[in-house]
């Protein structure tokens, strides 16, 4: 069996508000009409997200500030856009600097942060695991992560490109790995920065804005074992299902000469609703397979009898959770809600931040069940149970 040991979350120094992204896309740089820059503000109140976390410091474009560690005729975090040529486009080499840049120093924060919290020895760590959809780096991150923290791996992953369900993926390797053999203790680190793909070419359609809306950066780390200690939680075997063909093309991204365009369908929403209105009763025999059954005339366990750790990849997504049957409570969504709500969609390392709040939460019940819809579409799922 494959147990997670511990988790831990790593979010770089910058933040934007709300406020301030209204603002930033008001300004003559963007191009936009007051009739689109109206628009794309309603939907940022709409979206209910307070702040993100950015490896971006976008005060560069309302003030001149510092440079930083790696201005020296190279991009960085202060001068990306600022130093663009107008209408402020950077190109796809600067943005993927800056990228690497902040994933490597994500990724070893978040890492030294779980085998600290864990009291991991290094030397015990066998396997490392990586994902990130938002950027290419060469060696990848499984190969230069291990080398950078000086552990000595029988074996490392990459997974890139799964989207917001990459967790759930790693999850899925990382049990078939200890289950195998292979290793023991492993390392996984999710990370993802999308700030630095910020859209800044006028006349694009809502679509294309609207990522730029609801991502943030960050990175979440787990420990996954094969011993059972108390307090690890064990990991079920992973699911995933594909939607229908036709919905490949509803989570998209593709490289430009100006970074990543990254689309979100307005079918997306209307139609994981419907796929999975007809899936949720298998979907949750699955991840709790005593559901509805009874002992005694009472029912043994509901929805409301675990955890519930829902990918908030935006407010509607979590809202359609809310109108299957059976229906997931707003407090059951409430770690989700609070992520969305502080952080933002932070791509794949966003389950792992709404998972630990469930492991910090000490009313938290000893089931936790992870929901992770991504590129596709693809619905992962998996059930965890806490070891007591």
């Amino acid at each position: 069996m494959a147990f997670i040991k511990e988790v831990f979350c790593a979010f770089p120094e910058f933040q934007i508000s709300s406020k301030q992204l209204m603002n930033l896309y008001s300004l003559p740089n963007f191009q936009y009409s007051d009739e689109k820059v109206k628009k794309i503000q309603k939907i940022i109140a709409s979206m209910k997200i307070e702040s993100r976390p950015t490896c971006v410091n976008f005060d560069q474009f309302w003030e001149k500030v510092d440079a930083g560690s790696g201005s020296e005729g190279y991009p960085d975090a202060t001068n990306l856009f600022r130093g663009a040529p107008e209408p402020f486009r950077p190109s796809m080499g600067d943005r993927a600097l800056v990228w690497e840049r902040a994933a490597k120093e994500l990724s070893v924060t978040a890492a030294e942060g779980v085998i600290l919290r864990s009291r991991t020895p290094p030397s015990e760590i066998d396997c490392v695991i990586t994902n990130t959809s938002t950027g290419v780096m060469l060696p990848n991150l499984s190969t230069w992560l291990p080398q950078q923290l000086n552990l000595s791996v029988r074996c490392n992953y990459s997974l890139d490109n799964t989207g917001c369900g990459g967790a759930i993926s790693c999850l899925d390797v990382a049990r078939s790995v200890i289950l195998s053999g292979r290793a023991a203790c492993i390392l996984v680190v999710t990370v993802d920065c999308a700030s630095p793909h910020l859209n800044t070419v006028p006349g694009v359609e809502m679509e294309d804005i609207l990522p730029n809306l609801l991502f943030g950066d960050g990175a979440g780390a787990m420990i996954i074992t094969n011993k059972r200690e108390p307090g690890s939680w064990r990991i079920d075997e992973p699911q995933c299902q594909l939607l229908d063909m036709e919905t490949s093309n509803y989570i998209d991204m593709k490289l430009s000469d100006s970074g990543y365009y990254l689309n979100l369908s307005k079918d997306l929403v209307p139609t994981l609703y419907r796929e999975l209105s007809s899936r949720w009763p298998g979907i949750l025999k699955t991840l709790i397979p005593e559901i509805g059954t009874k002992e005694g005339g009472e029912v043994m366990r509901g929805v409301e009898g675990v955890e519930w750790v829902i990918h908030p990849g935006g407010k509607a997504i979590l809202e359609t959770f809310t109108l299957l049957s059976p229906p997931l409570s707003p407090r059951s969504l409430r770690h989700s809600f609070q992520v969305m709500r502080e952080k933002g969609n932070l791509v794949s390392a966003t389950l792992i931040f709404v998972l630990e709040r469930v492991f910090r939460d000490s009313d938290s019940k000893d089931i936790a069940c992870l929901v992770g819809p991504g590129p596709g579409v693809e619905i992962g799922f998996v059930s965890i149970e806490r070891i007591r």
